[in-house]
């Protein structure tokens, strides 16, 4: 890409230009990268593109090695790539993106290489990610798949990435009772890792979607797996570690949820087991619920649906109060931030922090000294 490249017009107000340049800048960086979303979204990304390539100070670390890759990048041959193999790269503002990813802030995804049948946004709505320990143990295994096919079976999507042990039994529970899978890979959607996994994937593909931040070819590399595991938190609605280490990315993907306001689940296991220290860990410090049963992660998931008295109110009111008490988990669970409740609800934030008010008033939702929204369950209690 050249300097005087039409992605490197700072007046261009072309959106497939406009577009071109955020995917170009998606092409050179490493995801995460600490700074760049906010300025493509105050300055625009064919600005930030006409900065990079020109040299001029920028106020992100490493621009000028993004800047170095910029110039060699051939965007084109990089679109007619996906174009053949029938990826399409999704970002910000599309009708598929995931606007819940925009909860990580500085450090939101620029774009999304996605690959398969499945629409993302529709399908990360209701979903849960099961993760854990790659080496895991036959209990571990049995729970992943046995609880990821109950919950798929309910229009639950499934969430992991793609890893031998809990991930590959998570996303096979889903694929064998036709349910729908998101697999979030560490290299590029087109270079399958680990190798003995390309059947998987290839499942995957066909009925589900495999996504990634990294662009066609590139391959995987050790630290993308841990800024991987916070877009597998920021996806999912819930998370579920069945199985983990001491110290491990699962339960790197927990303090992510966490952090995110996602509520977060843990499997217990033999107190003998290296692979459920993780876990124990998880819920010992309260970052994790106890996770006994896959109906706990069902009600965790699936929106508490409740049913207003009658009133004389204007009909517009009580559908938008109805929204909003839908979409908050139930006083058992750990609630939800006044945005984590719009994205939810896909209602402005304002607006929703009004009827969150209006519901608590009625003694239908509760706030937390933290906080966190939760619908109660025994309206009055409030």
């Amino acid at each position: 890409m050249k300097a005087r490249a039409l992605e490197a017009d700072p007046d261009c107000d072309d959106r497939d230009i406009i577009t071109r340049a955020r995917i170009a800048l998606a092409c050179v960086c490493e995801p995460g990268e600490a700074g760049l979303a906010d300025l493509i979204d105050s300055r625009g990304p064919t600005a930030v593109v006409a900065a990079l390539l020109s040299g001029a100070p920028v106020r992100i670390p490493r621009a000028a090695s993004i800047g170095a890759r910029l110039a060699e990048l051939d965007l084109d041959a990089q679109l007619t790539r996906a174009r053949e193999l029938g990826v399409r790269v999704v970002v910000p503002g599309e009708l598929e993106w995931p606007g819940q990813l925009d909860d990580l802030g500085a450090n939101r995804p620029l774009a999304l290489w996605c690959w398969g049948e499945a629409n993302l946004r529709l399908h990360a709505l209701n979903s849960v990610a099961m993760v854990g320990a790659r080496a895991c143990t036959r209990y571990g295994e049995v729970v992943a798949r046995e609880w990821s096919a109950a919950l798929a079976s309910e229009r639950i999507s499934i969430i992991s990435g793609g890893a031998y042990g809990i991930d590959a039994a998570a996303h096979r529970g889903a694929l064998a009772v036709d349910g729908s899978t998101i697999c979030v890979v560490a290299g590029g959607v087109d270079q399958a890792y680990p190798r003995g996994h390309e059947g998987l994937f290839t499942q995957i593909v066909e009925r589900g979607v495999v996504i990634s931040e990294a662009p066609l070819g590139e391959t995987v590399r050790r630290r993308r797996f841990l800024t991987r595991n916070r877009v597998i938190a920021a996806l999912a609605t819930a998370t579920c570690v069945v199985e983990a280490s001491r110290r491990s990315g699962s339960s790197r993907t927990a303090a992510y949820a966490a952090d995110l306001n996602r509520q977060v689940y843990a499997v217990p296991g033999p107190v003998t087991s290296e692979t459920s220290v993780g876990t124990h860990r998880l819920i010992q410090d309260r970052v994790a619920i106890l996770a006994s049963d896959v109906e706990d992660l069902r009600t965790g998931v699936q929106p508490v649906r409740v049913s207003l008295p009658t009133s004389n109110e204007d009909p517009q009111l009580s559908a938008g109060l109805q929204e909003v008490l839908d979409a908050l988990p139930g006083s058992h669970n750990r609630g939800l931030s006044v945005d984590a409740t719009a994205v939810r609800c896909g209602l402005d934030p304002h607006q929703t922090r009004e009827w969150l008010l209006a519901a608590q008033l009625a003694g239908y939702a509760r706030c937390s000294d933290d906080g966190l929204w939760v619908y109660m369950d025994n309206p009055g209690r409030a």
